[in-house]
C-alpha cells in the first residue's frame, strides 16, 4: 500500500518546497545596510528549499529499497550537510549577523564541499566492502556537525537575549520573539530525523519528506514574521556591545525626566532604554541609578506599574473598548503578557476589574 502512495506524495511534497520557495523570494524585507545579510540569507534559503524540492524529484527515480540504496543515502547525506549549515548560518543571521561572516561561511562550505566529494567520490571509485566505512565516518561527521553548531547557537542565543533585556528592559519583547528559538530547534529535529532516510525505507522516506515539506512552510511563515518584528529587532542587532561614555553627572536633568513621566513616555513600545538615556543626555547606567533614586523604583517594574494603571484609567474611561485596544493603547504588544501583568500589579484579573467598574457604574 505504501508503494501505491510513495510517488504522488513524493510528488506533491517536493511542488510544495519549490512552491514555498517561491513565496520566500515574494517576502518583502527592508532594504537598509542592517537587513543586508538578512537579505542574504534569504536568498540562500531559498535556493536550498527550491533545490531540494528538485532534489526529491530527482530521488522519485532512485527507489530507496532498490539496489541503488547506497547512491540515494549519499545524495541525501551530502545534501543535508549544505541544509545544516545554510539553516544554522540563516537562523544565526537573525540573532547575531556579526558571527556569520564571509570567512566563516566559506570556510564551511568548503569542509562540506571536501566531505560530500570524499561521499559520493568513494561511491564511485571504491568497492562497496570499501565503501561503507567512508560511508560511516561521513554520518559520525555529521553528527559532530549538528553538535558543533547546536553549541554555537545555544552560546549567540543567550547573548541574543541578554541583548533584548538590555536595550528594552521587558519581559514581553523576548516572549514575542521566541519563535526565532522554535525555528532553530525545528531545523534540528528535521537535521537528526534526515538520518532516518538513510535506512532505505519507502515509508520512513515519505514521511519525512512531508516533515520536510511542513518545516519549510513553518520557515517561510517565520521569515514573514521577522519581517513584521523587523523594527524590533534590527535596533537591538546594531546596539552597541560597550556603553556609551557618560555625558552629563547623575542629577544634572530632573527636569527632563519629570517631562517625560508626564507626557506618557512610558507609554511608547518602541522607544528603547538607550533612547530614554540619550534623551536626558545620561547614560544607561547613570538613568538606571538616577531612576531609582527619584521613584524609588527599579525602571522596569516602575514602567510595567505606570502602563497598568494607564489602561485601568482607559477602561474606566472608555468601558466598551476591547481589552487589544486597551492594552495597544497602555504599551503592551501581547494580549497574554497584558492579563498577566494587569493581575500581577492590578490583584484582580481583567474580567473581575471591568466587572467591578460595572458594578459602581
Amino acid at each position: 500500500m505504501i508503494a501505491s502512495y510513495y510517488y504522488s506524495v513524493m510528488l506533491a511534497s517536493a511542488c510544495c518546497m519549490i512552491v514555498t520557495g517561491i513565496i520566500l523570494v515574494a517576502v518583502k524585507t527592508p532594504q537598509d545596510e542592517p537587513a543586508l545579510k538578512f537579505r542574504i540569507a534569504k536568498h540562500s534559503l531559498t535556493v536550498a528549499v527550491v533545490a531540494l524540492g528538485a532534489l526529491n524529484l530527482l530521488q522519485l527515480g532512485l527507489d530507496p529499497g532498490g539496489d541503488r540504496l547506497f547512491l540515494a543515502g549519499s545524495i541525501a547525506l551530502a545534501v543535508s550537510y549544505v541544509q545544516a549549515m545554510l539553516f544554522t548560518m540563516a537562523v544565526m543571521v537573525l540573532i547575531r549577523p556579526d558571527e556569520v561572516t564571509l570567512c566563516r561561511v566559506l570556510r564551511d562550505l568548503t569542509a562540506i564541499a571536501v566531505v560530500d566529494a570524499v561521499l559520493l567520490g568513494a561511491y564511485v571509485l571504491l568497492p562497496p566492502s570499501a565503501f561503507v566505512t567512508v560511508y560511516v565516518v561521513c554520518i559520525l561527521l555529521y553528527i559532530a556537525l549538528l553538535i558543533y553548531y547546536t553549541r554555537w547557537y545555544v552560546g549567540c542565543y543567550r547573548h541574543f537575549v541578554g541583548q533584548l533585556a538590555a536595550y528594552y528592559e521587558e519581559d514581553e519583547i523576548e516572549r514575542g520573539l521566541r519563535w526565532l528559538n522554535v525555528i532553530f530547534w525545528a531545523a534540528l529535529a528535521v537535521g537528526v530525523l534526515a538520518l532516518l532516510m538513510l535506512l532505505g525505507s519507502r515509508e520512513v522516506d515519505m514521511y519525512l519528506t512531508v516533515a520536510l515539506a511542513l518545516f519549510y512552510a513553518l520557515l517561510a511563515a517565520c521569515f514573514i514574521n521577522y519581517q513584521l518584528s523587523a523594527h524590533i529587532i534590527l535596533p537591538v542587532l546594531s546596539m552597541p556591545s560597550e556603553a556609551e561614555p557618560a555625558t552629563a553627572d547623575d542629577d544634572a536633568h530632573p527636569d527632563r525626566l519629570m517631562a517625560w513621566i508626564e507626557r506618557g513616555g512610558y507609554l511608547n513600545t518602541s522607544q528603547s532604554v538607550n533612547q530614554i538615556a540619550a534623551e536626558l543626555e545620561m547614560s544607561v547606567e547613570q538613568f538606571r541609578r538616577y531612576f531609582v533614586r527619584v521613584t524609588g523604583e527599579e525602571f522596569r517594574t516602575w514602567r510595567v506599574r505606570k502602563r497598568v494603571e494607564h489602561a485601568r484609567r482607559l477602561m474606566a474611561e472608555h468601558p466598551d473598548w476591547p481589552v487589544t485596544r486597551v492594552a495597544r493603547e497602555s504599551g503592551f504588544n501581547d494580549r497574554s503578557y497584558f492579563y498577566q501583568q494587569f493581575q500581577l500589579y492590578a490583584g484582580v484579573s481583567i474580567p473581575e476589574y471591568k466587572q467591578s467598574l460595572a458594578v459602581k457604574g
